[in-house]
């Protein structure tokens, strides 16, 4: 076991020290993806792809991002409106996502390591397209309200 964590530590102390001779502009121009593969859309507001102008698989294949801004129904759990909100929402996502290029920005981390990133197609943003649709409410992190909550909230 120690020797485990001895392994997992050095594999992190080698991985930062790779990191440190980026410059500060080449931190702040990683931020932003112009040149990305759609995968999948798990739903409407996650969905996975590679980055093929990165040469590192772990962090650049299969990679999860999470549109920032907005909150969509989840495909599982809840009841069977919400299921069938959160297939519409998906399905609105996936034709948005394949309809042009896709330029992801202003990205960080979420806290399950997502890419959490302003998404564009097109010059539309999807957040905002997802919100005008009704598939989607304000989301900026915190405790979550449900879908119909929020939606019954905007309205009053």
């Amino acid at each position: 076991m120690a020797i485990y964590k001895i392994s997992l530590m050095l594999t992190c102390v080698l991985f930062l020290a790779s990191c440190a001779h980026i410059s500060a502009s080449q931190q702040k121009d990683m931020a932003n993806f112009d040149n990305v593969s759609l995968i999948s859309v798990y739903d409407g507001d996650t969905f996975y792809v590679d980055i093929p102008s990165c040469d590192m698989d772990v962090f650049c294949k299969h990679i999860s991002v999470r549109v920032k801004g907005v909150d969509c129904p989840e495909m599982k759990g809840g009841t069977a409106k919400t299921k069938a909100r959160a297939k519409q929402a998906k399905e609105y996502s996936e034709r948005f996502l394949k309809s042009g290029k896709i330029l992801l920005y202003n990205c960080g981390r979420d806290k399950y390591f997502r890419l959490l990133c302003d998404v564009e197609v097109n010059g539309q943003s999807l957040g905002e397209e997802l919100l005008k649709a009704g598939h989607a409410i304000p989301y900026e992190g915190g405790t979550k309200k449900s879908f119909s909550q929020a939606k019954h909230q905007s309205s009053i």
